[in-house]
């Protein structure tokens, strides 16, 4: 069992930046949009906004399919050696299960493919309107099995995703042990949601965090548990069986809706002596690894999750 919760006090000014424009702009829109079918499928088109953006450069990205589930995998020509050599990263996006897609972590996934030189599979699970979270849970898996019988070493895929993906994340190493598949070889989570209870967390910390609105996730808590699909094993991960976890590697803003639970997360894994390391940072926003483009924090991030990645498959 290894563990490290390691604090990040530097805050550089791309990061300030951002996180002063979200403050100023997108939470207050955030806040006020509604959450009917129809606002949730207008929000949507933010993804097919970035798909019409130049691709990242230096990597390839295919549309493939697994099990099913339309997915990109995108490989950089530098192939993986060492430990990495035949891994594969299975990357489940956020967005609280009702925006976002490929298109807006198609730059994290094409760091993470740059710097590992191993094929990262990005998931387009459905989302509201088109189910819950059970939906959700149901593609994630689909794509997982699928994976197991594809790549080129079934025990070394790792799994990731940033806040609803790392949730559906760690569900995918919770279910993969409650029916005996061959477990993921590491589970990496960017502001990952571990507790789908968010009531009971402090308000005026939670109100801190620079661009979601709390009101606006608790009004979305019915519509998560109220889809066709049921939620396999736990609700909540943080409510599962710690030992179901392979090595767990985790990251959270001080000041976000995700950080008590991904600090509490790492208390469990560390008791029932699971390897974890935990990286909080000052000064950055909900999931910033996924704006690795724009501020340095989110590359190192990426680059900390790869080394985590190495030195436990």
């Amino acid at each position: 069992m290894t563990h490290t919760l390691t604090w990040h006090h530097d805050v550089s000014r791309q990061a300030r930046l951002l996180s002063y424009a979200m403050r100023l702009t997108l939470k207050p829109t955030l806040r006020m949009w509604p959450l009917t079918d129809g606002g949730i499928k207008a929000i949507a088109h933010v993804d097919r906004a970035v798909d019409k953006m130049p691709k990242p450069k230096r990597v390839t990205i295919e549309q493939v399919s697994l099990g099913g589930i339309p997915c990109e995998k995108t490989t950089h020509p530098r192939p993986a050696s060492g430990s990495l050599d035949g891994a594969t990263v299975l990357y489940f996006h956020g967005g609280g299960f009702v925006f976002c897609g490929l298109a807006t972590h198609r730059v994290a996934c094409a760091t993470i493919a740059a710097r590992s030189g191993v094929p990262v599979y990005s998931v387009e699970y459905r989302q509201i309107p088109h189910g819950g979270i059970g939906t959700s849970i149901a593609d994630a898996m689909a794509s997982y099995r699928a994976a197991l019988d594809l790549v080129a070493d079934p025990k070394k895929i790792v799994v990731a995703g940033d806040s609803a993906g790392g949730y559906l994340a760690m569900k995918v190493a919770e279910i993969a042990a409650l029916e005996g598949l061959t477990p993921p070889a590491a589970v990496i989570g960017f502001s990952p949601l571990l507790n789908l209870d968010l009531k009971n967390h402090p308000r005026k910390f939670m109100n801190k965090d620079a661009y979601l609105p709390m009101k606006q996730v608790l009004a979305l808590e019915d519509r998560w548990l109220n889809g066709p699909d049921a939620i396999p094993g736990s609700a909540s991960p943080i409510d599962a069986d710690p030992s179901a976890f392979p090595p767990v590697f985790l990251s959270t803003a001080e000041y976000e809706l995700m950080r008590p639970d991904v600090e509490m997360m790492t208390r469990k894994l560390v008791d029932a002596g699971r390897t974890v390391e935990t990286h909080v940072w000052k000064g950055q926003v909900h999931a910033f690894p996924v704006l690795a483009g724009a501020v340095p924090e989110g590359r190192t991030v990426l680059e900390l999750a790869v080394a985590f990645a190495a030195r436990n498959l």
